[in-house]
């Protein structure tokens, strides 16, 4: 049986076209002057359910041979198939610049939390102010990860979003090896002097598509009393993209709350999406880059199965 999908169509079935899905921030800062040109990103990745035909049972012990893609009739050297269930490689980024500073406590004591309820991960902490600094990378011992929560300080007066999350991803790209990849962003309203920022969005962006990376990101924002009209922040632009195209989450709470919900939340979903894709393959291959977007066919070579192809492993998209 062959499994078509085009690579150029909805996000159920494709890569998204990462510079036109990221209309919020585009609109946000077009009155700068700061219209980015069109571009797509190919992710070289797809996901595969099989079940055998006679039983239903889950299929998990798919090998690289068994498996074939095309696009357009190429096909595509087919370089991994595992298990999707990978270890998470969680990377956080927090907001510590003063405009958070009413719910700084509030914050790493969230933390705690939210670590102890995904145990045995490895973890990576990045304060964003005054700029990206790493507080922890690569942990798993809760001890090391208290210290680093510890350690986070209030910074300046702004933060530097995108450029965290750019750092973030490159810490993430330089693993090859196997992860799922997950970004929590914990910030508040306040300004963002990354550089170049939206060309630096829009590159992040699509690396962290080419990467695979789930981005969930919770919103700190102050009330604002006798207006129901507020100036959109790029951080809320950014958390609602990278919602979009990445699969992930957005929430939002009042600057000062207990986070220890919003992040419990965060935490039940990632715990959700591991057993989710226990049932599934992750099936990586290459592709040229200068192959124009077409149709992607998949076969599996086994006899008496029967197979659910997705570009994202959400079966219920």
């Amino acid at each position: 049986m062959a499994f078509k999908m085009p690579l150029c169509a909805g996000s159920s079935c494709s890569a998204p076209r990462v510079r036109r899905v990221v209309t919020v921030l585009v609109a946000l800062l077009a009155f700068w002057g700061l219209l980015p040109a069109a571009a797509d990103a190919q992710p070289r990745r797809l996901y595969v359910q099989a079940f055998e035909r006679g039983t239903g049972s889950i299929v998990t012990d798919l090998e690289v041979p068994e498996v074939v893609v095309r696009e357009d009739g190429i096909v595509l050297p087919v370089t991994d198939v595992r298990l999707a269930n990978l270890p998470t490689k969680l990377v956080v980024l927090v907001d510590n610049s003063r405009t958070a500073a009413r719910g700084f406590d509030r914050v790493r004591d969230g933390l705690r939390s939210f670590f102890g309820r995904l145990p045995n991960q490895e973890v990576s902490l990045l304060a964003l102010s005054p700029g990206p600094r790493w507080l922890v990378q690569g942990a798993i011992e809760q001890e090391e990860i208290e210290a680093g929560l510890r350690s986070m300080e209030l910074g300046g007066r702004s933060m530097r979003l995108i450029d965290g999350l750019a750092e973030a991803n490159e810490w993430i790209a330089e693993d090859s090896g196997p992860h799922r990849p997950v970004i929590v962003v914990v910030a508040s309203s306040g300004r963002d002097r990354s550089s170049d920022r939206t060309e630096r969005f829009l590159d992040t962006a699509e690396a962290l598509l080419r990467e695979g990376v789930t981005v969930h990101s919770l919103l700190m924002l102050p009330p604002a009393p006798g207006s129901l009209q507020r100036r959109l922040s790029v951080a809320e632009a950014v958390g609602r993209d990278l919602e979009k195209f990445t699969g992930g989450s957005q929430a939002t709470i009042f600057l000062g709350s207990r986070l220890e919900e919003p992040l419990g939340d965060i935490a039940t979903r990632i715990a959700r999406r591991n057993r989710e894709l226990s049932r599934q393959h992750l099936v990586r291959f290459d592709r040229p880059g200068d192959l124009p977007p077409g149709q992607i066919q998949v076969d599996v070579l086994r006899l008496g199965v029967r197979y659910i192809v997705s570009s994202n492993g959400r079966l219920e998209q």
